[in-house]
Formats: structure tokens, sequence, C-alpha cells
């Protein structure tokens, strides 16, 4: 990794400082949504009260992914806008080859911004403190193994992982804005598969009208998507 020729001198350094100085000012900037969990304006339960199902219990986790990823892939491209990503995803973007160190080196708003799904399920819809805990302890845990360059050939498809595809978005800054998976991806026509670019067959080329991950029709899609999630017959959801 740091024999990449485009990899920074004094790199890890620096994403360790910016990391810092993201989690100290994201930490204040979450304050109230934590005042507000403890004063129970939230929908936060513990397993086994009687709050909802037990099959619920196990389904929510689910419903939480669905819910995360398609607000964090939307606000992805929200801050692959020209001027936001000029203003405050470039900060980010510097690091071409990214290391485990780079896992929070944003503008303090942005990152805190980006943490917001983590939470605003909780205000929507029944979610237990064990579930938000552990969302929170594995998307901790993936924002340093997709920057580590160990990840296990084993999802999404056979020929590409969460890994390669992250490390492809920060050489292509239009594709690949998903967070888990490259559902929102495929869909929105942002998707380029690591693996074709490396051998020359393309995958690499995005409409005009998504040349720059601007917020367009998609955006309205998924403003949708969120608005009727609830009205959806899920299985098991409660009402």
């Amino acid at each position: 990794m740091k024999q990449h020729p485009r990899y920074h001198k004094n790199q890890i350094w620096e994403e360790a400082r910016q990391s810092l100085i993201t989690l100290f000012w994201a930490s204040v900037l979450t304050v109230p949504i934590l005042f507000a969990q403890i004063r129970g304006y939230t929908k936060l339960y513990d397993i086994g009260d009687g709050t909802v199902s037990s099959t619920y219990e196990v389904a929510q986790l689910l419903y939480f992914i669905v819910f995360s990823e398609t607000c964090t892939y939307w606000l992805h491209r929200l801050f692959h806008h020209p001027f936001l990503f000029k203003s405050m995803h470039k900060k980010h973007h510097r690091y071409i080859i990214p290391t485990p160190f780079s896992a929070y080196a944003f503008d303090p708003l942005e990152a805190w911004a980006i943490s917001l799904p983590v939470y605003a399920y909780s205000f929507l819809w029944p979610m237990s403190r064990h579930v938000q805990v552990l969302v929170f302890v594995c998307t901790n845990v993936w924002s340093f193994l997709i920057r580590i360059q160990l990840l296990p050939r084993l999802t999404y498809t056979l020929d590409d992982t969460r890994e390669q595809l992250h490390t492809f978005h920060h050489k292509n800054v239009q594709l690949n804005c998903g967070q888990y998976f490259s559902t929102w991806d495929r869909f929105a026509g942002t998707y380029g598969d690591p693996m074709r670019y490396r051998r020359g067959n393309g995958g690499t080329k995005l409409s005009k009208k998504n040349r720059y991950c601007t917020c367009d029709g998609g955006l309205h899609c998924a403003f949708v998507f969120l608005g009727t999630f609830q009205e959806w017959e899920w299985p098991f959801f409660p009402s």
C-alpha cells in the first residue's frame, strides 16, 4: 500500500489527525441526539420487554440495513455534489489509496450527517438498544475492514468485494457510493466494476446526468422509498 505512487507522504499521520478532529466535533454534535434518547423521545426498547414481537426482534436488523443503506447512499451522493464535494467531501478523497486511519478522516459535519441514519431509525420505528450498539460496533469494524485490504471474497458478487468497490471509489469518485452493498449503485447507474476496470473492459462511465453523482431524479426516488417504507406490508413490522 505504501509503495503505491499515489500514496501520500506522511499520509497515516494526516489521516489520524483528521480522524481525531472529526471524532471530537462529531461527538459534540451528537450530544443533543443522545440527550433525546435518554429523555425517551425515541422508540428504543429493551429486548424481551414486550414492546415488539419476538420475530421483529430478529427482523429489525434487516429493516435497519435497508433503511441505513438507502439513506447513506443518497447522503453520500449528496456530498458528491460539486459544491459540497469541494467544501467538505474533498477532505476525505484527497487520500486516493485509503488506509484504516482514514475511516473518520472526513469533515466533522459530514461525518455527523452520515451517522444520522443509525439514530433516525429509532426515532421512526422500534429499535432495540442492543441492536443499536451492535450496529455501531459492526459499522465501525466494517469501516476499518474495507480500508485494510484483507476482506475475504465472499460478498455481493463473485467478482467484487466491498473493499475493492471502496478503493475503486477513491480512484473514480463518481462511482460506487454504497455503504454495504452495490444495490443502489446498480439501480441508480453509479456502479463501477473494479475487475472489469482492471482488465480494461470499461464499466467506469456514467451517463451525463449522473457524471457528478448529483441529486437528480434518483434522489426523488429515494425520498419516495423512505416515505412509503412504513406503509409497506413488511412481515412482522409493528404498526
